[in-house]
Order: C-alpha cells, then structure tokens, then sequence
C-alpha cells in the first residue's frame, strides 16, 4: 500500500512537471500574454481530448503560471481552465457522494481555482456557474463555494464609499490624482499641479507634484502661531489596488487647549446631570458658551494642513512643495517648517521670509 502510494506520487510529480514545461517552451517562444497561456490550454485539451490525463496537475500548474502570463485577473481566463475538466462525469447521484465530497482531488482544484479568483478580486457570472455545474453539478462542494462567492463578493465589490477604477492608470501622476482624491476627506479639498516651471531644484525639474489643500485647512495656517514650527512628514504608503504611493503630510501641533475645551463639552454633554434639564416650551432658553466645533484636519494627535505626492518623493521635490505652498498661503512664509522624513540623513528646518527666499538649515544630531 506504501508503494502504491509512493507511485502514484512520483506519476503526479512527472505530470507537474511536464505540464510546467509546455508553459516554459511557449514562454520562451512567443511573448508573455493571454493568447499565448490559452494556446497552452488548448494544446493540452487537443492532445488529451478523450481521457484528460493528468488533468489536475495541469491547472495547479497553469494556476502557478497566470500572474507570469498576466492572465491572473482574467475572468475567460479561469473560464478556459474549468474547460480541462472532463464534463459530467464527476456529478454526485445521491447523498452520500454529496456528502463524502465526491472526486475529492477534483473538487479541490476546482475550490483551489476559485481561492485564487478570490485572493485576485474576480467574481465569478454565470455562465462561470453555468460550466461548473456540467462538471461538477449543483450540490458538490465546488458549486457550494461558487454560490458564496456570488453572494459575496459583489456585496464586497460595492461597499466602498471610495471605488477605484478596475484598470489603474499607468502615468504617475494620474495615480497621485487618484490617491489624493481618495485620502482627501473634505469634500471642499482642491487639488493643485505643479510641473516644469512651477517646480524649483536640481533634481525636481522633470517630476510632478500634487498637492490637496482645503480653505479650511489655508485658514488653519493663517491662524497658526508663526513662532510654533510646522512639520513635513513620511513618507507613508497608500495603496490602491496592487500599486502603492507615497505621500506627505503638512502637520501642525495639536492644540490642546481647544481639545480640552472640546473634551470638557462632550462630558458635559453626555453626563446624567443634564439629562432633565431642558426647559419647557413656555421657558426662555438661557445662553451657555459656545464650544467651537474642531474640523476633520484638527486630529488628537495633530492637525493636517496639506498633503503631497512627488514624483521622485525626494527632499528637494518637498522644498519645492512648500515654497509652492506659499504662493497661496502667505502666511507660510513666516513660519518655520521642520522636515522630518523616514529617510536616511538628517533633519531640515525651513524659514520663510517676506521675500519668499528660504533659508536652510540642518540640524545634526
């Protein structure tokens, strides 16, 4: 029985193989794409049209292959692979088979297909279930997975209140349009583009930079303490889908006595002491102090007052940003800005002037 099994190990090793390198010679002959991986399909359906031997270890290699091909997000993709799979031959006909999931190997690489599509975000139609039913029919345990996936991932598919397109942009600078739109809370942000000549540096001149900034967060900074030093830091990532930006943040101090204040009136509003006291509709209502309501920018931790993706995210590119900054938030100009990068090298302190010529100064530590 050991060698028995044994065998049929090595026969199923042999058969991975072989079907690995029908991939590989068509890799090396023609280019990388999805006509080339369905030729390979189909060459394996030509030549085992009767008995589809080693049918199984053909699509775990092929599931192996399709991110190289860059067929892994193709939905008629994963429909040619079902195609390998012998038809009505594999149906359960009563309850036991159901249950003691019949064709077992099978059903498994069927399930395996499927975790793929999912890991990759295809959802399955219904012609997808329509083939799967020929092989495997409706109460096996691949059909099954099927039907949650159907229900699921469309519910999944529409519950971002922020989609992102299917196909992402190739440009880069789309990307960062992308990006910022998404990260950019406030409905009135504005999103600026400065490219060639409204970017300054050596190393800035054939790159972007996308700057979002609200009139709510430029009147922040007009109020800001021009003694009180403000921070550029990242850079954080961003991902959208399987590509990642990176971008910066223009942060200030929280102010914690407004946060108190505002601490103070959410207790006060939710303390028992308070919960009979209205007054009736005869009774004037006495004025109490107004508690001013902090934005979406002003953050325990700080207040966000701009964001930024260059293209190269290099210090000089974020120098440009804010000498950019200034020309419509003049108050920029008199206020240290501390660069404090997760790069290698020390920090940088920027101070603006009334002639808009920036100072720098590095600080080592």
């Amino acid at each position: 029985m050991l060698g028995r099994d044994e065998k049929s190990i090595e026969v199923q090793k042999q058969l991975f193989i072989k079907s690995s390198s029908l991939f590989e010679e068509l890799a090396q002959k023609r280019e990388k794409d999805k006509l080339t991986f369905c030729s390979a399909v189909q060459l394996y359906i030509t030549k085992e049209l009767k008995y589809r031997r080693g049918h199984v270890e053909f699509i775990y290699s092929a599931l192996e292959n399709m991110e190289r091909f860059g067929v892994h997000r193709d939905l008629s993709v994963y429909k040619e692979l079902l195609e390998v799979f012998p038809k009505e031959k594999m149906i359960p006909r009563s309850t036991w088979q159901v249950e003691w999931q019949h064709f077992p190997k099978q059903q498994q690489c069927a399930i395996d297909l499927m975790d793929q599509m999912e890991d990759y975000g295809v959802i399955p139609d219904h012609n997808f279930g329509a083939r799967l039913e020929k092989i495997f029919g409706t109460e096996a345990h691949a059909f099954r997975k099927y039907r949650r996936m159907m229900y699921w991932m469309p519910k999944f598919k529409h519950a971002n209140p922020y989609p992102i397109p299917k196909e992402l942009p190739v440009d880069a600078l789309q990307l960062a349009l992308l990006a910022l739109k998404r990260m950019s809370v406030d409905r009135d942000s504005e999103i600026t583009v400065w490219q060639g000549e409204g970017v300054d540096g050596e190393n800035t001149k054939e790159t972007f930079i996308a700057s979002s900034q609200s009139h709510t967060q430029k009147s922040l900074i007009e109020k800001h303490n021009s003694d009180t030093p403000l921070f550029v830091e990242g850079g954080f990532t961003c991902w959208l889908r399987y590509a990642s930006m990176t971008y910066f943040i223009l942060r200030a101090d929280p102010d914690k006595k407004m946060l108190k204040r505002y601490a103070e009136a959410e207790a006060a509003a939710a303390s028992d002491d308070n919960l009979f006291n209205w007054n009736l509709f005869w009774e004037k209502e006495e004025a109490k102090s107004i508690v001013p309501q902090r934005s979406v920018h002003e953050q325990d931790d700080g207040t966000v007052l701009a964001m930024v993706i260059t293209g190269n995210a290099t210090k000089e590119s974020l120098v440009s940003w804010v000498r950019c900054l200034q020309t419509t938030n003049p108050a920029l100009e008199k206020i240290p800005v501390v660069f404090k990068l997760r790069t290698p090298g020390s920090e940088i302190q920027v101070i603006g002037n009334k002639d808009k010529d920036l100072q720098l100064a590095k600080n080592t530590e």
